[in-house]
């Protein structure tokens, strides 16, 4: 890891384990121009961010549980490999995908535990084009890592109660 990226990873840990999981990646979505930065996990057909972070309402603590193929993580959970585009609407393997028209940019890796077995995404995404470039690979796979191996990944939200009839 280069200098600079061992600070970052030093600075994230050093976040985490004082301010919390939301904070660090908060720290870590700071150094791009992206709005969003998530993990997302899957769950019977769905995904939802276990944890969220939107640069624009930084109040807002949850992102909408979608069906698990309307997710640019999809790609990275079928090959286990990161995934990006800089815009959906241009990029050919996106044609057909749903999500293409209101997330036009996206760059995430996989979330894997000792054993190979992926555990969701760490991404970094948004509603118009950006550069995935400025996302260092490298970086973001040592943080998953990090957080897969050191159980910092929390389970997938649970479904919230449905109220009983008064």
């Amino acid at each position: 890891m280069d200098p600079q990226n061992s600070r970052t990873f030093a600075d994230f840990v050093v976040t985490l384990r004082l301010e919390g999981l939301r904070e660090a990646l908060a720290c870590l979505v700071k150094r791009t121009d992206y709005r969003f930065i998530g993990i997302w996990r899957f769950e019977n057909g769905k995904a939802n961010a276990v944890v969220h972070y939107d640069r624009e309402n930084p109040e807002s603590m949850t992102a909408q549980e979608v069906p698990d193929n309307a997710t640019y993580c999809c790609y990275v959970r079928e090959s286990g490999q990161p995934f990006q585009t800089p815009h959906a609407l241009v990029d050919a393997r996106l044609n057909a995908h749903p999500a293409r028209q209101e997330v036009q940019s996206y760059c995430g890796v996989p979330v894997m535990d000792s054993e190979g077995t992926i555990l969701g995404t760490l991404c970094h995404y948004d509603m118009v084009p950006r550069d995935p470039a400025q996302v260092d690979l490298e970086l973001m796979l040592n943080v998953a890592s990090f957080l897969a191996l050191g159980g910092h990944v929390p389970p997938y939200p649970k479904a919230e109660p449905s109220a009983s009839p008064a």
